[in-house]
């Protein structure tokens, strides 16, 4: 790094690969004034990302990262940074490039980079295509897909709207679940609602007697609640795909949504040859996620909690 500047930042870095790319285009940036240019190379021995041919009077774009070291370090200020003027407007990343040594280190670091470009697409592009081979196939098993049409507020956060209105995104809640079901939206609530916390069941299920979300909320987007309000509290409800159930598909025992329900909304009934299907209760389901995060159905589940936009009150249950 001391005798090659930004090695790695130029020729290895993904972040720095893009960064390069999307700097070509930039509006503003560091230029060279021939007029005043008197080839004296004190810039470029001052910029760390070797990016500067004085002799040549050109300046890679694609590695400029703006540090202006060079603007302070020349005599004749022929350096100067600001939006390009017609004359100066140039369609390649830089500004002359005659065939050099250094006209070809830049030509493989740009082969360099579209190679990390094309194996960073691909392996983003991967699990996408993957996935959707998956569910084309279980579609045409009989499975049913399903999509959630309401997204699941915190419990005790009243409504999406007043959670939306209350809410300022500090993700308090979020770093504090310890079940780690609260994340940061996307675009679940809509535009105006990105980052703000939302109740994801990919990596586990909200605890019955858990207010942590309650008591650390700053502002009172989630009001406090005791565990016995926690209890009654309804911020979704269970939905039963019968033909995803692997109780049907494959012909085998399960229950692991009914061993996991605490209020006992999914209930096993006799189904036939001795086996078992969930029944739901959904007026004594609040929603908490477990028989979600546990159903081994896959691509898609046989049960999964739909958000309510007003939460309700849970009905008591009775254990039996």
């Amino acid at each position: 790094a001391w005798k090659h500047g930004r090695t790695w930042c130029n020729t290895i870095c993904p972040v720095g690969t893009v960064l390069g790319f999307l700097s070509r285009y930039s509006l503003f940036k560091v230029r060279i004034d021939t007029a005043k240019c008197n080839g004296c190379g004190l810039c470029a021995t001052k910029c760390k990302a070797a990016c500067i041919h004085s002799k040549e009077h050109a300046i890679d774009y694609s590695r400029c990262v703006d540090c202006f070291d060079c603007l302070g370090a020349c005599k004749q200020k022929a350096l100067v940074y600001a939006p390009a003027s017609k004359g100066q407007q140039r369609s390649s990343a830089t500004e002359k490039q005659p065939v050099t040594t250094e006209s070809s280190s830049v030509a493989a670091d740009s082969s360099k980079r579209r190679f990390l470009l094309a194996g960073l697409a691909t392996a983003g592009a991967a699990p996408t295509l993957l996935t959707k081979a998956q569910e084309s196939i279980a579609t045409m098993e009989g499975k049913k897909a399903y999509k959630k049409e309401n997204p699941i507020t915190p419990p005790g956060s009243v409504s999406q709207k007043r959670f939306q209105q209350h809410c300022t995104s500090c993700h308090l809640c979020v770093s504090k679940c310890p079940s780690h079901v609260l994340k940061p939206a996307f675009m679940e609530y809509g535009l105006g609602g990105v980052m703000q916390p939302t109740v994801s069941f990919e990596k586990g299920f909200c605890n019955f007697d858990c207010t942590v979300c309650s008591d650390v909320c700053p502002n009172g987007a989630i009001p406090p609640l005791t565990v016995e309000q926690k209890h009654l509290t309804q911020m979704g409800y269970v939905v039963f795909i019968e033909e995803n159930c692997i109780v049907l598909t494959d012909g085998t025992s399960c229950g692991a949504c009914s061993e996991h329900c605490p209020t006992q909304a999914i209930a096993m009934v006799p189904y036939k040859d001795g086996l078992t299907l969930p029944h739901v209760n959904t007026e004594i389901c609040v929603g908490c996620g477990g028989c979600e995060y546990v159903c081994p159905a896959r691509p898609f589940r046989a049960v999964y909690i739909e958000g309510n936009p007003v939460q309700k009150e849970a009905k008591p249950f009775k254990e039996s």
